[in-house]
């Protein structure tokens, strides 16, 4: 994931808690903000995998959603 992101001029690092109670979604940016995200990236609908000529399985675009919520912070400096 690291390696494809720096393609698009992306540094992007992770980190696992060790405390299994968190199940808090949220990316935190170097720029000040934090983004919550209630289904974390889970919000796609099911869509065929094995139709070649699908055009949800080929473009992300025309892939229906489930509801979700974003929720954008910025956070003190």
């Amino acid at each position: 994931m690291q390696q494809s992101c720096l393609t698009a001029g992306v540094y992007f690092t992770w980190e696992f808690s060790a405390d299994s109670k968190i199940h808090a979604r949220h990316i935190t940016t170097d720029t000040g903000w934090k983004i919550l995200l209630d289904r974390g990236l889970d919000i796609f609908q099911s869509y065929e995998m094995n139709d070649a000529f699908s055009l949800s399985n080929r473009q992300q675009q025309h892939r229906s959603c489930k509801a979700f919520e974003i929720t954008c912070l910025k956070e003190n400096a």
